[in-house]
């Protein structure tokens, strides 16, 4: 697949993830704003409570996956033989920040169950991206906060 083509297919992942993120977020938001909260206030919980409660799917392309998933693998098993590699979310205490990171671990970790099952590692990624859920949304609630408010794009979100 070409630079072009991929740069599609990611973009419409990410309007996919923003379709689902918002989907779960309105009726959230709305709950909220019943119990009396100010809007500003209740679009900021109702954003962290979807991104910590969401359970969407993993909106990233198979190549990306595969690629991503055969290399932690890869390191795994380096790390199983006393290789030096980096060191796994465990070691590292990942900071919230790294979400993408944490998504990809998580993939791993459910590839690596499949594999253990008797699963090919391609059939095992396509089986996790297609039919599994995330624990969470991986975005930040600022990222979050942008999509819910066109504004919050231009300013400052405080």
């Amino acid at each position: 697949m070409n630079n072009i083509e991929s740069l599609i297919e990611q973009r419409e992942l990410c309007r996919q993830r923003d379709e689902e993120f918002l989907a779960l977020y309105r009726p959230t938001l709305d709950a909220m704003l019943e119990q009396g909260l100010p809007e500003s206030k209740a679009r900021r919980l109702a954003a962290k409570f979807t991104i910590a409660n969401g359970r969407p799917h993993y909106h990233v392309s198979y190549t990306t996956a595969y690629r991503c998933v055969c290399h932690l693998l890869e390191a795994e098993a380096k790390k199983g033989n006393k290789s030096r590699t980096f060191r796994t979310e465990e070691d590292m205490g990942l900071a919230e920040r790294r979400l993408r990171r944490k998504m990809w671990y998580e993939i791993t970790q459910q590839v690596r169950e499949l594999r253990d099952q008797g699963m090919s590692i391609t059939t095992a990624i396509e089986h996790v991206l297609e039919h599994c859920r995330a624990s969470r949304f991986f975005i930040s609630p600022a990222t979050a906060l942008t999509k819910i408010c066109t504004r919050a794009r231009t300013r400052a979100l405080r």
